[in-house]
């Protein structure tokens, strides 16, 4: 039964997914071709020296694109399901209804998770050949936050589509985009991990949201 949510969730989604990893292989390409041009003329040591003492991280035209994509992607996974109330027919699976949210969820976080795990490979397998090991962690930890705004952003998005009350909706979107403000602050290189376990509690916290709203749907909340 799970395999055959699975298989729903992917019909649904496949187009942003795969749009997704389009967007981010693109942008990466362009990210190591303006690498490659500042190193050509620049030169290694100048590039280098610029990057520790102005603390320029080359990611930082990533930062809002995990969020826009997992906002879209829980869009195409829970928007169908409310259209003419599709959910109550999966909620009517001959299977528990927790399990049957918590499949749909573990789809849509797995898909992610697989997507920012290629991306990241990309990017430290790209930066790698320009930068020394000590300034691509660097940057990869300054970019992490916006790939956990991702996953938040996903499960907040999950938890606005399946409330039955719009006038909730529009707490709960609230709610949410002050939430996400905390994954978007900038700040020198270094200083956001020792905020990271907040913003993991953030997102387990907010996954739970979503099995509040699908108890409210369930019982016609008005």
């Amino acid at each position: 039964m799970i395999t055959s949510i699975f298989y729903k969730e992917w019909i649904k989604t496949r187009r942003i997914l795969l749009l997704s990893l389009v967007v981010f292989a693109a942008l990466i390409t362009y990210i190591f071709i303006n690498v490659e041009q500042m190193f050509r003329i620049n030169g290694a040591t100048q590039v280098w020296t610029e990057t520790i003492l102005k603390d320029i991280s080359v990611l930082t035209r990533i930062q809002w694109l995990p969020l826009i994509l997992s906002v879209l992607f829980g869009v195409s996974q829970f928007v169908p399901e409310m259209s003419n109330k599709r959910l109550k027919l999966t909620l009517h699976l001959p299977m528990p209804e927790n399990k049957i949210m918590f499949s749909m969820l573990a789809f849509g976080l797995s898909g992610l998770l697989i997507l920012y795990a290629i991306t990241y490979m990309a990017i430290l397998g790209g930066l790698n050949i320009y930068y020394p090991p000590e300034i691509v962690w660097s940057m990869v930890e300054a970019s992490l936050p916006w790939f956990l705004a991702g996953l938040a952003g996903y499960l907040f998005v999950a938890w606005i589509c399946i409330e039955p009350v719009w006038r909730h909706r529009v707490f709960n979107t609230l709610i949410a985009a002050y939430a996400l403000t905390f994954f978007m602050i900038s700040a020198k290189s270094g200083a956001y991990m020792p905020f990271i376990p907040y913003l993991l509690a953030i997102i387990i916290v907010a996954h739970f949201f979503s099995f509040y709203s699908m108890y409210r749907f369930k019982d016609g909340s008005q």
